[in-house]
């Protein structure tokens, strides 16, 4: 690892910070739809649920923001630091995953701004609306869900972020072995989102939103306790 001290720790740190607020975005999603788990299946019905919860909408838009922070944004060092670390294997393969991990993380934090700023805004609206404008509301907010959850997060991004994942398990093997093999399990399960069969796809789900903010401060803790040079 090139000897940039200051990057790595920042780096690691927020790594490890990513953690809790990746599960905040889960929890604070979950607590919006008062944790019933059919508002995830059916978007329609989650729109209700958020709109009668009295904190609904300022439940979801700090879930956005968390997402955008937790899974995304805060990772970008990291992911410059990998490419700094495991160049020497290979340069050309590790810069072209590490472009593939910094689309995944850009267009995933855009999706989840995007989110922060039309969801809240169409939720408040559908709330104080009389019913034919209200289902106008409904139909942008269900519009939009579509458009990122399926279109971003549930097919972009899962290609990416695979790629990158899977990219560095290959190389990180070598250097830490049992982080390198979850790293490669992590990404599998990222382009298993991508195999859009019902229950392979959500298996795919359930184990990045466990194992992705889990990866991030394993690695920030490996970080910090290497030595200043390699």
């Amino acid at each position: 690892m090139e000897n940039n001290v200051p990057l790595r720790r920042m780096a690691a740190w927020l790594a490890i910070l990513a953690l809790p607020l990746a599960f905040a975005n889960v929890g604070l999603a979950l607590a919006a739809i008062n944790f019933d788990l059919a508002g995830f299946g059916n978007m329609a019905y989650g729109v209700e649920l958020v709109a009668a919860h009295p904190l609904g909408v300022e439940l979801t838009r700090w879930s956005m923001i968390a997402d955008m922070l937790g899974f995304y944004l805060m990772l970008i060092p990291v992911a410059l630091v990998l490419r700094n670390w495991l160049k020497e294997h290979n340069r050309l393969w590790v810069n072209l995953v590490t472009l593939f991990g910094l689309g995944y993380l850009f267009f995933g934090a855009m999706g989840a701004a995007m989110l922060s700023a039309v969801l809240p805004n169409q939720l408040y609206a559908y709330a104080q609306s009389a019913a034919a404008t209200a289902e106008t509301h409904k139909a942008i907010f269900l519009a939009f869900t579509d458009a990122i959850y399926n279109g971003v997060w549930g097919t972009l991004d899962p290609i990416l972020g695979g790629v990158w994942w899977v990219g560095l398990g290959i190389f990180l093997r070598r250097e830490r072995r049992a982080l390198g093999w979850v790293t490669l399990v992590l990404g599998a399960f990222m382009l298993l989102r991508d195999v859009k069969i019902g229950p392979l796809e959500m298996v795919g789900l359930a184990a990045y939103f466990v194992l992705a903010p889990i990866w991030a401060a394993w690695l920030g803790v490996d970080l910090l306790r290497q030595p200043a040079k390699e």
